[in-house]
C-alpha cells in the first residue's frame, strides 16, 4: 500500500494504546509518514510490547503497562487507542482530559451518552477526537456514494444490505447481548449511512443468535432504516451462518447499483443488460484515516468520522438494539432528546 505523506509544520507525536491485533496497522504505517511520530507503546502484553519495539525502533523505556504512566513519562500530543470496546469510554476521557488528541477504535463506545461525553469534554479541552470508521472507504463504497452524490441517477428511494458469515472467535462482544452489531453492525450502519448521504430518521431492529452461536446474544440482526430524505434500508447481517456471501443493493430513480467482482453493476430502467462501472481509485481506509485525523488536528478540517460525525453512526447501532429489546420503531429524534 502506498503511504501519502502529509506536509506538516508539525509532527504530531503519538502514544499507541493497544499495540498488538488490530492495534499493528498505524505502528506499520507511521514510520513512512512525515506528520507522525511513534513516542510510546502501551499494552499489557510484553510479547505485544516487544513485537512493536521491532516495529517502530523504541527502546524499552518507551513501552508502558499504563496509559497513565506513558502520559507522565512521554511528551505526546495524540492518542491512538485500539483496546477492546469496553475500556474505550475511560480510556479516551483519559486522554482527553490530559489535552491529548484521540484516534480511536470502532466502536466508539457502547453506549451513546459515553460517546457524548468524550464528545463534549474534548470540546471543552480543545482537543480533536476521530474513529477509525475505515469500512466506509472502501473503493466499492465510495464509487456507491460517489454515485448517489452526483444525482445523475436521481435520488436513493431504497435498498437491502446483507452479510452472511461464520465468525468462531468471539472477540471482545461474545458476552454481549448485540454482538453482531456492536462488533460489525458499527461498521454496516456507518456504511449505509455513509451510501444513502442522509441522517436516520427512524430504524427498528430484531437481533436473533441460533442455538449454534458461540455468542452469548445477538449472533445477526434483522433490521430497517428509513433516511430523512424518505429512503428506506433494509438489513439482515450475521457472523453465524454457515454459508458467506452478501451484498448492497442500491434502488435509484435512475436505475439499480450493486457490487460485483468487477465492478459496480447499473441497471438503467427498461434495460435487460447491466452496465459495469469501474470503482473509483482511493487511497488504503487506513491511510485515509490518518491523512483525516492529522488533517483535523493541524488544519482544524473536521473529518466524516470525527467523534462528533459519529455520535450518530453510534445512535443508529444503539438504537437498533433498543428497538429489539423494546419490540419497537425508534424515532431518532425522540431517542435523542431522551434523558440520561
Amino acid at each position: 500500500t502506498e503511504i501519502i505523506r502529509n506536509e506538516c509544520s508539525v509532527t504530531i507525536r503519538t502514544i499507541h494504546l493497544g499495540v498488538g491485533g488490530r492495534g499493528a496497522w498505524p505502528l506499520r504505517q507511521i514510520p513512512d509518514r512525515d506528520d507522525f511520530e511513534s513516542v510510546a507503546l502501551v499494552d499489557v502484553n510484553a510479547k505485544s510490547l516487544t513485537a512493536a519495539r521491532e516495529v517502530t525502533g523504541l527502546g524499552p523505556e518507551a513501552c508502558f503497562h499504563g496509559l497513565g504512566d506513558a502520559l507522565e513519562a512521554v511528551g505526546a500530543d495524540a492518542v491512538v487507542i485500539i483496546t477492546p470496546p469496553d475500556m474505550h469510554a475511560r480510556q479516551c476521557l483519559d486522554a482527553v482530559r490530559a489535552g491529548k488528541h484521540v484516534l480511536v477504535e470502532k466502536p466508539f463506545t457502547k453506549q451513546l451518552d459515553h460517546a457524548q461525553q468524550v464528545v463534549d469534554e474534548s470540546e471543552e479541552q480543545g482537543v480533536k477526537v476521530a474513529v477509525c470508521q475505515n469500512a466506509r472507504y472502501s473503493a466499492t463504497y465510495v464509487t456507491m456514494a460517489r454515485l448517489v452524490r452526483e444525482g445523475t441517477l436521481g435520488r436513493p428511494a431504497f435498498g437491502l444490505q446483507t452479510t452472511f458469515g461464520w465468525r468462531a472467535g468471539v472477540h471482545h462482544s461474545g458476552t454481549d447481548r448485540h454482538a453482531y452489531l456492536w462488533e460489525r453492525g458499527i461498521h454496516d450502519l456507518d456504511t449505509m449511512r455513509f451510501i444513502f448521504g442522509s441522517a436516520p430518521r427512524r430504524t427498528w431492529g430484531h437481533s436473533f443468535n441460533p442455538d449454534w452461536s458461540p455468542y452469548r446474544g445477538g449472533g445477526g440482526a434483522y433490521g430497517w432504516v428509513e433516511f430523512e430524505d424518505g429512503a428506506t434500508c433494509g438489513y439482515m447481517c450475521t457472523f453465524v451462518a454457515h454459508k458467506g456471501g452478501g451484498s448492497f443493493r442500491l434502488e435509484l430513480e435512475g436505475g439499480s447499483i450493486e457490487p460485483t467482482a468487477d465492478g459496480i453493476s447499473l441497471n438503467r430502467p427498461g434495460t435487460k443488460e447491466a452496465e459495469i462501472l469501474p470503482l473509483d481509485e482511493v487511497k488504503d481506509s487506513t491511510t485515509i484515516l490518518l491523512d483525516g485525523f492529522s488533517d483535523y488536528i493541524e488544519r482544524g478540517v473536521e473529518p466524516e468520522f470525527s467523534g462528533r460525525q459519529n455520535l450518530t453512526t453510534v445512535a443508529m447501532v444503539e438504537a437498533m438494539g433498543v428497538s429489539s429489546d423494546e419490540g419497537r420503531i425508534i424515532d431518532f429524534d425522540e431517542y435523542l432528546k431522551r434523558p440520561g
